[in-house]
């Protein structure tokens, strides 16, 4: 069952649960506000229901409460940060501001991260730089989740790309995996117990996975010996377009781990502490190009000429930020939602740590 939470709340009970682990105010302040920002977006998936899993990592040392990024190679325009296997989202707000700040001062910024860890969803870090009144891109790669196209089993990350523009009435902003879906959104399907669409997840490189109550099948998505793997953006067929979500994965890779000479995915594992997934940053100035005023505005009238298109009857055209915006609103009238069995995590991770819920959960 899914019920609606204050999400005021959760984020002062996350805030605590971070507390309470060693990280600094400031820095649990920043996890809490990434991980509820998602969560308030609609994107449940990388939200608090990630909490388990970084739980998982806090103790066995994969994640690092202590460590700090550090800059390890830069110029005016980049950077290459070391994150020595601190928390994800803390790396990449780092990282993400240091790329703001060289494009403020130089027009562009470009800031590639090694030994970090999840980090969320890729949009968080891009939309940093809309805010700031700059072009924001961010991706992540991952252990290995997808199948090459014609390939049998796993061997690229999700590896998700997120960008960001300031528009009004908000920010343009694109995030996706360049897997069909995230694992996180399996993830969340098997917690409801709800069948997937075919061509989620494949095995043997063509077959369709779709029950949730396929157990075996599922679990085997961790394995990346395995041969059941996450489809890439456009399924397991040339024809449907399979080579382009597997394309840009390679891409992802590029911009993350090639160019920071970390972790390629399938260096990544979770039972390895000493290698972690690798991220980029970039934050671009519209005004190296001319009035950065007019430019937004020009993307802002373009923006509205596709809403206004003549749709499909019952659908409406949404570009890619506005039902994120949608999803704001309603969560914070209404609250986020938060399914039991993420709910009985976050309980059990709070009573472990002696952190009360119950100021926070009713």
């Amino acid at each position: 069952m899914v019920k609606r939470y204050n999400s005021e709340k959760i984020k002062q009970l996350v805030f605590k649960i971070y507390q309470a682990y060693g990280f600094s105010n400031e820095d649990s302040e920043k996890v809490a506000a990434t991980l509820l920002y998602t969560d308030l977006h609609g994107i449940e998936s990388h939200g608090v229901q990630r909490l388990a899993m970084y739980d998982h990592f806090i103790q066995n040392g994969k994640i690092r409460v202590q460590s700090k990024p550090e800059i390890i190679k830069e110029t005016d325009v980049s950077a290459v940060v070391d994150a020595h296997f601190g928390l994800g989202q803390l790396n990449g707000i780092y990282s993400m501001e240091v790329a703001i700040q060289k494009a403020k001062e130089h027009g562009v910024g470009i800031v590639t991260t090694k030994n970090s860890g999840h980090y969320g969803i890729a949009g968080f870090y891009a939309n940093l730089a809309a805010t700031a009144g700059l072009i924001g891109m961010s991706s992540t790669n991952s252990r290995p989740a997808m199948v090459p196209t014609h390939a049998m089993k796993a061997f690229i990350g999700t590896n998700p790309i997120g960008f960001a523009m300031p528009a009004k009435p908000h920010p343009f902003i694109f995030d996706a995996a360049t897997s069909t879906v995230p694992q996180g959104k399996i993830e969340v399907y098997r917690k409801l117990e709800k069948d997937l669409p075919a061509f989620w997840v494949a095995k043997n490189g063509t077959e369709p996975v779709t029950s949730h109550t396929d157990k075996k099948d599922l679990d085997l998505l961790r394995d990346p010996d395995a041969n059941v793997a996450l489809t890439p953006l456009g399924g397991v067929a040339e024809e449907t377009g399979s080579h382009k979500g597997f394309g840009l994965g390679i891409i992802v890779e590029i911009f993350t781990s090639i160019l920071s000479l970390g972790n390629i995915s399938t260096e990544i594992s979770p039972e390895n502490l000493e290698v972690g997934p690798c991220q980029s940053f970039v934050a671009i100035d519209p005004a190296i190009f001319g009035d950065k005023e007019q430019i937004i505005e020009r993307f802002s009238a373009y923006l509205q000429d596709i809403r206004h298109l003549p749709a499909v009857p019952g659908k409406t055209i949404y570009v890619h930020g506005d039902k994120e915006a949608l999803a704001y609103e309603n969560a914070k009238k209404y609250g986020i939602e938060i399914d039991d069995r993420t709910l009985e995590e976050i309980t059990a991770i709070a009573k472990r740590l002696h952190v009360s819920t119950s100021e926070y959960l009713n």
